[in-house]
């Protein structure tokens, strides 16, 4: 599978991509590290070590939140499904919603260049690209098991609920900062905050 075939296929057409992907962890790891990057590359601070300092916290936040997803999803599917298949190739098939996120990343990059990030779009774009990886997970899942993807929508349905609840509890939260912000400085627009940008 060449690599505008990989790239349509994962897009568009996810059951097709995990008949023909790789099966090692390799390909993953490196779109969720290409994703880490391209998340805070809008956001790097001038001084060098400061930057250092943030890629590398960005890349163990981002990896271990990665783990993190694959261990809920292995335990719904494991629980609920009695299915078998091991954290390795759990994790390999959700990285590649990296691929996902990263589009996501260039988005919410693009929009903050534009001027300060509303809160709402922040979380319109967050809720796209998370309904936009449930096939990538769904399929990527069906990929190592024996289950139909309905059962498994329904195994991974828990988790999902978490990431939803979450990115809107990070809404509420950022909003009500720069609302109090805008007050204190006695003006109607909002300072140009850097908003946190979700991994999984």
């Amino acid at each position: 599978m060449d690599m505008k075939n990989a790239m349509k296929y994962l897009l568009f057409d996810q059951k097709q991509f995990f008949e023909e992907c790789p099966k090692g962890l390799l390909i993953p790891a490196l779109i969720t590290l290409l994703y880490t990057l391209i998340s805070i590359v809008f956001i790097l601070p001038g001084d060098a070590l400061t930057a250092v300092i943030t890629v590398l916290s960005a890349v163990i936040g981002v990896f271990l939140s990665w783990a993190i997803v694959a261990e809920l999803f292995l335990a719904g599917v494991k629980i609920i499904g009695h299915a078998k298949c091991t954290f390795k190739q759990m994790l390999t098939v959700t990285g590649y919603a990296s691929g996902i996120m990263a589009i996501g990343a260039v988005l919410s990059g693009l929009v903050g260049l534009i001027g300060t990030i509303d809160p709402i779009v922040t979380l319109a774009l967050q809720g796209a690209v998370l309904f936009w990886c449930i096939p990538v997970w769904v399929f990527g899942i069906a990929s190592i098991t024996e289950l139909p993807p309905k059962k498994i929508f329904t195994c991974i349905l828990i988790p999902i609920i978490l990431m939803i609840v979450l990115s809107i509890v990070s809404y509420v939260i950022t909003a009500s900062l720069v609302g109090s912000a805008a007050m204190a400085t006695g003006s109607g627009s909002n300072p140009d905050y850097k908003l946190m940008r979700s991994s999984f």
